[in-house]
Formats: C-alpha cells, sequence, structure tokens
C-alpha cells in the first residue's frame, strides 16, 4: 500500500464517514435485527464504499483490517480457553459446589453485594476481569438464581466487581497498557485511580445492598425450593473440597504472574481429571463438553437450565464480533478519522474541567467506533495528553480517565468485544444486564467530580519537570 498515494480526509469528511458507519449499526441492529457480526462483516463494505475517493482500495482496507486483526490472537486464546472452562467446571463439579454452599449460607439480602465484593476480591489479586466473570462469576450467577433475583442484577454485581479488581491490579493487562501509553509508572498510576474507583465501589455497594433489600422484601425466597436445589447438586454431583481445586489452581497460577491463557488451560486439564477420576464423567463426555458444552438432561429442571452451558464453541459468537470490530477499527485508526475529528476541538479548551470532559469524549467515540479500550487509550494520549502537560496537570489524571471511560466503557457498547463476551459467558442479554453496571457509570461520574473540583487532580509543583 503506498501511503504517498493516499488522502487525509476533512473534518466534514471524517464527520460523514463515522456517522455513516453509526448509521449502518443502528440500522442493521435495531432495524432488521440482525446479528452483530453480520452488520459489521458487511461494514467492510461500506468502509471500502466510503475510503475510495481517499484513495484506499478493498485491498488495502483488507490488509489494515487483517493486521489490526493478528493483534487480538491472545484475547481469542482466552476466550476459547473461558469457555472450556465453564464447560469442565462444571462436570468436575466446582461450580455446582459454589452453588450448593452459596445457597445454604448467603442471605438474600446481602447476596448482591457479596457477589460485589468477592469478584473485587478474586480480579484484584488475579489482574483479570474475564477470568473472574468465567469462574466465580458462573457459580454466582447460579446462586442468584437459585435465591431468586434477577439475572440482571447478578450479572452487574459479577461485572462491577470484576471491573474494580481489573482496574486496580498491578497484574492486569488493561492496567499496564493504559500507563504504558501515558509513559507511568503502573503502580502510580494504579494508586492515582483509587480517587475515582474506591468511590465508585462504594457507591455500587450500596447500589446493590438497596437492590438485594428490596427483593428480599418483594420477591422473597422459597426455602422450600432452595432446598430441591441443594437436594439435586448432592444427587448428581460430589460437593466438597475436591472439586474446588481446578478454581484454586488457576487463581494460584495467576497470583504466580503466568499466562491467562496458560493458567486456564492448566485449570481445564486439573479439572477434566477430577471430572473422570472423583465425579465418575465418562472421559468422551467431558472432552466433548470441552469443546461443545456441558449437555446433560437432568430431572430438577432449574439444572438443566443453569449448567447446560460453555465449551469453546459458544466463544464463537463472541470471536467473530471481535475478529471484525478490530479489522474496522484498523481501518478507522489508519485513516485517523476519530483524531481529525477531535484535535481542532481539542486544542480550544482550557479548564480543568473540560480537558477531563473532552478526554472522556475521545475515550468513549474511540471505543463506540473501533469497540477497542486500546485504541481509545491511544487516542487519548495523541489528542489530550500534551494539553494536560501545559495545563500543569500530570499523566495520571490522563491514564486514568482511559481506564474510567475506556476500559469498562466496552461493557457499555452492546457491540464490543467485553459486552460480548458478558453475554456469551454468563448468559445474559445487554438489555438485562447494562441497567445494573452501576460501576461502569459510577467511574465517569467521579471523573467528572474530580475535574469540576480539583479534587484527585495531580499537579506538578512549582520548579517540577514535566515529564
Amino acid at each position: 500500500m503506498d501511503a504517498t498515494t493516499k488522502k487525509v480526509p476533512s473534518v466534514g469528511y471524517a464527520a460523514l464517514m463515522m456517522i455513516s458507519f453509526a448509521a449502518f449499526l443502528i440500522i442493521g441492529l435495531l432495524v432488521f435485527g440482525a446479528p452483530l457480526q453480520t452488520v459489521v462483516f458487511l461494514a467492510w463494505l461500506l468502509m471500502n464504499a466510503l475510503s475510495l475517493p481517499l484513495g484506499y482500495t478493498y485491498r488495502d482496507l483488507e490488509k489494515i483490517g487483517l493486521d489490526a486483526v493478528r493483534g487480538s490472537l491472545p484475547p481469542v486464546v482466552i476466550m476459547l480457553g473461558v469457555g472450556a472452562l465453564i464447560s469442565v467446571y462444571i462436570a468436575a463439579g466446582t461450580v455446582p459446589t459454589i452453588i450448593f454452599y452459596g445457597l445454604k449460607i448467603i442471605n438474600v439480602k446481602f447476596f448482591l453485594v457479596t457477589a460485589l465484593l468477592l469478584c473485587a476480591i478474586v480480579s484484584l489479586f488475579t489482574g483479570t476481569s474475564w477470568g473472574t466473570m468465567g469462574t466465580v462469576g458462573i457459580a454466582l450467577l447460579g446462586v442468584g438464581t437459585g435465591l431468586g433475583i434477577p439475572v440482571g442484577m447478578t450479572a452487574g454485581a459479577i461485572i462491577s466487581g470484576s471491573w474494580f479488581g481489573d482496574k486496580l491490579s498491578p497484574l492486569s493487562d488493561t492496567t499496564n497498557f493504559a500507563a504504558a501509553v501515558m509513559g507511568i509508572d503502573v503502580v502510580k498510576h494504579a494508586k492515582h485511580m483509587c480517587y475515582t474507583t474506591i468511590p465508585a465501589l462504594v457507591a455500587s455497594a450500596v447500589v446493590f445492598l438497596f437492590l438485594g433489600n428490596s427483593v428480599a422484601q418483594t420477591q422473597g425466597v422459597s426455602l422450600e425450593g432452595i432446598e430441591e436445589i441443594s437436594t439435586a447438586l448432592q444427587a448428581n454431583f460430589k460437593v466438597g473440597l475436591i472439586p474446588l481445586i481446578p478454581m484454586a489452581v488457576v487463581i494460584i497460577m495467576l497470583l504466580m504472574q503466568r499466562a491467562p491463557a496458560q493458567s486456564i488451560l492448566i485449570g481445564v486439564v486439573t479439572a477434566i481429571f477430577i471430572a473422570v477420576l472423583y465425579q465418575g464423567e465418562d472421559a468422551g463426555f467431558v472432552l466433548k463438553a470441552f469443546y461443545s458444552g456441558y449437555n446433560k438432561t437432568f430431572d430438577q429442571p432449574f439444572l438443566t437450565t443453569l449448567l447446560n452451558r460453555g465449551g469453546m464453541t459458544c466463544m464463537n459468537p463472541t470471536i467473530q464480533a471481535l475478529i471484525f470490530t478490530t479489522g474496522i477499527g484498523g481501518m478507522i485508526r489508519e485513516m485517523g478519522l476519530v483524531k481529525i475529528l477531535f484535535t481542532t476541538i481539542a486544542g480550544k479548551i482550557k479548564s480543568t474541567l473540560g480537558l477531563v470532559a473532552t478526554s472522556m469524549c475521545i475515550s468513549y467515540a474511540s471505543v463506540a467506533a473501533t469497540g477497542s479500550h486500546m485504541f481509545a487509550a491511544i487516542m487519548v494520549q495523541s489528542t489530550m495528553l500534551d494539553l494536560f502537560k501545559a495545563k500543569g496537570l500530570k499523566p495520571e489524571n490522563v491514564s486514568r480517565i482511559c481506564e474510567d471511560c475506556g476500559t469498562i466503557g466496552v461493557t457499555l457498547i452492546p457491540y464490543g468485544v467485553t459486552a460480548t463476551f458478558i453475554i456469551s459467558t454468563l448468559g445474559v442479554s445487554f438489555a438485562e444486564y447494562v441497567p445494573y453496571a452501576v460501576f461502569c457509570f459510577f467511574c465517569p461520574l467521579m471523573s467528572l467530580i474530580c475535574g469540576a473540583t480539583g479534587f484527585g487532580m495531580a499537579r506538578y509543583k512549582e520548579g517540577e519537570a514535566v515529564e
């Protein structure tokens, strides 16, 4: 591809391209009800048509898109591993054990806040939101369902807690990436996020305490139903400490800073052995579940609905969405559409609040356009970092915004890879979980408050060298 023959789009034409892309998504998804994967893949042709005046051929865009996709292969491996982990965790009795004991010891009033804090702790020590959702999250979803709590509420608590730990953990890839893009130490970045992240967790805990109390008062819990579920679990699985070993293995591996894919796969192998040797499952059945998901009919319909899930194939829609959205994101990035639209605007912002708000808009616009929090971080860095420094504000303010908006903002975009992962893993629709993913709303709110009040805004001291 000869870069010298490519034209840089004007602000007007860049806006036209982005509006056309947004309209294409809206019409395809909402008007025709087409699958996300279909709409985004067809959008490759739309981008081809719109980029012809700029000198891009389809072959040019395809190469750009596929180059971008290659960078997304590590998440694909993790997704496939998580899909397999879910099914073999069920076969090994890991998920049934957690559901069994969870139903016995957790009060419905405090279940949601318990789920929030438990996922926060696990993700903080492991550094992975996806791993937390795919392991502890699956089990907690079963407990919540058994307690009669709406699945969207439970999913919201799981998501909120998982993102808290992922944001603050020095082991998290997103935390390290945001810090690296802004050129600061990851520990400094994580500490600075406490100004927004901890208040957001506290606010989320209050919300889930209220929701839990509300559910307990209005819906009630059938003790007979819980006992029936518990009896059914004991009848079909051996519950106890041994089935928890695969989960412990994964958490320990992650704490040892092993690669997430490696940790997950070792957990999968451990679960396979326990499923065959301890639970007495047929090896062929377990290996089939590894690929296509756990599939067994129980006398208790609740168990059939809850436990028949997982497998590598359950991640196919998520992987397809990742491939096509990443490809589109690469095209948008190559043509510089988001940067062109915001660079002129950003240069006119003078106040601290204005800088924060503009950075947030760039982050969300980048995520909406590409489904990539990494692209969002790069866009905020290229357009806003120097402006923050000129205002006497340190880079950690910018990296925090990237996390508060971009990293967790992908959860709020229905075609974002994180959203599709949640849908595939937890078996919950976007509409069901998004109102209760309250942590994802509180974090940007706290960013705005910091920008408006100056609280938690790191500034250069007089005589201190600008980084």
